[in-house]
């Protein structure tokens, strides 16, 4: 999506080649990428000339509510790369990714030897610089402290939108912030636990990768599909659960801490 560099936060270039996200739903039913036609609506990003496999990340995994903590997981860290590789040098490495990361469990990963991951010469090296690779561990290891505290990753960093996405319903790319006062909120509280390399900038493209927000274009035909994943998971949750009690509310609860320690 292309950007102005005003004081809102808008960059004008293609920002989602090196900070737009994405997230995956296999049984979301999406229509092939291997086409790029111009008669199926997509996001302004997506060209006829864009990479095949960048088209098929839009259609199959942006913004499809995640809810799975290895693919929330998954998702930080290609969000954190964004720093150093584009989104198409990402998808061409992620089976080299997943294969160093031990498909993203986040406790094995926690347990890997750091000396050994970033010597000169190994898989990972040939992926991120020392300093992001060692945040990789130093962040899974972190989330494995946020699970025995909530039960889950997931249910952390959903409640901070009370489980349900945020829909912008954005007409054009230009209205697409890089980052938002929510985002901010979440980086400053994965901050305070820990966390490195999860500026509010990271978090909000990590956000849209994981569907924890909406920001494909209302004309674009995803828009509309990816509603329709988060209506059907929260039916199905309540289907299984009864009547839902509500999640306690992790952002008030971080918005007090604030306030007491100012």
């Amino acid at each position: 999506m292309t950007r102005s560099s005003s004081s809102g936060g808008i960059r004008s270039r293609q920002f989602n080649l090196k900070s737009r996200s994405f997230s995956g739903s296999a049984n979301v039913a999406v229509s092939s990428a291997d086409d790029v036609s111009p008669t199926i609506k997509r996001c302004a990003w997506v060209t006829p000339t864009t990479d095949p496999a960048y088209a098929a990340f839009h259609d199959e995994e942006w913004g499809v509510p995640e809810h799975s903590d290895r693919k929330l997981f998954e998702f930080l860290v290609l969000c954190g790369a964004l720093a150093e590789l584009t989104w198409p040098a990402i998808l061409s490495k992620r089976h080299v990714f997943r294969g160093v990361f031990l498909d993203f469990d986040p406790v094995a990963v926690s347990k890997l030897n750091e000396k050994k991951l970033v010597a000169p010469g190994s898989a990972a090296s040939s992926l991120l610089s020392e300093l992001k690779l060692r945040s990789i561990i130093q962040n899974a290891a972190q989330i494995t402290k946020v699970m025995e505290e909530f039960g889950s990753f997931e249910k952390y960093i959903w409640s901070f939108v009370n489980n349900k996405p945020i829909v912008n319903s954005f007409r054009y790319p230009r209205q697409v912030p890089v980052k938002t006062p929510k985002a901010d909120l979440i980086s400053k509280d994965l901050v305070r636990r820990g966390f490195r390399s999860v500026g509010p900038t990271v978090i909000y493209s990590f956000m849209q990768v994981a569907g924890i927000t909406n920001d494909h274009l209302i004309s674009c035909h995803r828009f509309h599909d990816c509603m329709a994943a988060a209506e059907s998971k929260e039916e199905k949750t309540k289907t299984i659960k009864g009547e839902l009690k509500p999640e306690p509310d992790i952002s008030k609860a971080i918005d007090e801490f604030s306030l007491a320690s100012e």
